[in-house]
C-alpha cells in the first residue's frame, strides 16, 4: 500500500497532504491532552514499542501490480491502544523513516498517511467501536467483544484503504481503474485475514494482562 513518488498526479498529492496535515495538526493536540492525562515517563516507551511493532508489521511487502505494495498495516491496532487521532501521527513518523529507505515515496506521504493513518486508523477504529457495541448485545465476556471487534474491524479497514488507495492511482490516470483497484483489492482481502488475526490477538493479550494500556476504553464502551 505504499504509494512511491510519482505514481500520484500533483493535484491529488497535495489534496491528500492536505488532509493529512490537518488531521495530524489535530492530532498534535488530542496526543497533548493524552500525556496530560496518563503517566508520560510510560507512555513515551509504550509508544516507541508500538512503533517498532507496527514498522515490523509492515516489513514484509508483496508486489502488487502498478508499482504499490501489499502489507499488514497496523493502523488501526494503534488507534484502539492510543486513540485514533494518535494513530495519524504514529503512522506518519513510521512512514517518513521508511520513505527514507524508499519503501514508499516522500512526495506521497500525505497519500500514504491519508490510507493508513486516516482510513485504516481513524476509520478502522470506529470500525471497531460500532463492533463492541453490537457485541454488547451478547453474553460475551469483554475481552472476548473487544477481540473480535478488533478483528473485524481491522479485517474492513485494511481492504477498504487499500481500495481507497487504488482510486488515489486511477484518478491520477497512472494505471486504469479496472487494473488497480482488483490488483490492491486482491491481495489485501487476503492480507487483512493476517491484520485482523495479529490485531486482535495483540488487543486480547493487553485487554487480559494490561487493561489500563488501553486508552481508548471510555470511547469503546465495552459492557
Amino acid at each position: 500500500m505504499h504509494i512511491p513518488d510519482g505514481l500520484l498526479d500533483p493535484i491529488t498529492t497535495i489534496v491528500l497532504w492536505i488532509v493529512s496535515i490537518t488531521f495530524m495538526i489535530l492530532g498534535y493536540f488530542r496526543i497533548g491532552n493524552l500525556f496530560e492525562k496518563e503517566d508520560s515517563e510510560k507512555l513515551i516507551p509504550y509508544i516507541g514499542v508500538l512503533a517498532a511493532i507496527i514498522f515490523a508489521f509492515q516489513f514484509v511487502n508483496y508486489p502488487v501490480p502498478g508499482g504499490t505494495s501489499g502489507h499488514l498495516v497496523g493502523g488501526t491496532l494503534v488507534a484502539i491502544i492510543l486513540g485514533p487521532w494518535a494513530s495519524v501521527i504514529v503512522l506518519f513518523l513510521i512512514l517518513v523513516i521508511q520513505s527514507l529507505f524508499g519503501d514508499g515515496g516522500i512526495t506521497a506521504l500525505g497519500a500514504n498517511t491519508f490510507n493508513m493513518g486516516i482510513i485504516a486508523g481513524i476509520v478502522g477504529f470506529y470500525l471497531v467501536v460500532l463492533f463492541v457495541r453490537l457485541l454488547n448485545y451478547t453474553s460475551l465476556k469483554k475481552e472476548l467483544k473487544v477481540t473480535i471487534a478488533t478483528a473485524i474491524g481491522s479485517y474492513i479497514a485494511i481492504v477498504l484503504a487499500s481500495f481507497i488507495c487504488g482510486i488515489e492511482i486511477a484518478i491520477s490516470g497512472t494505471i486504469p481503474i479496472e487494473i488497480a483497484v482488483p490488483a490492491m483489492v486482491f491481495w489485501h482481502i487476503l492480507i487483512g485475514i493476517g491484520e485482523g488475526i495479529i490485531s486482535s490477538l495483540i488487543v486480547f493479550y493487553i485487554y487480559k494482562t494490561k487493561p489500563d494500556f488501553i486508552t481508548t476504553e471510555s470511547i469503546l464502551k465495552v459492557k
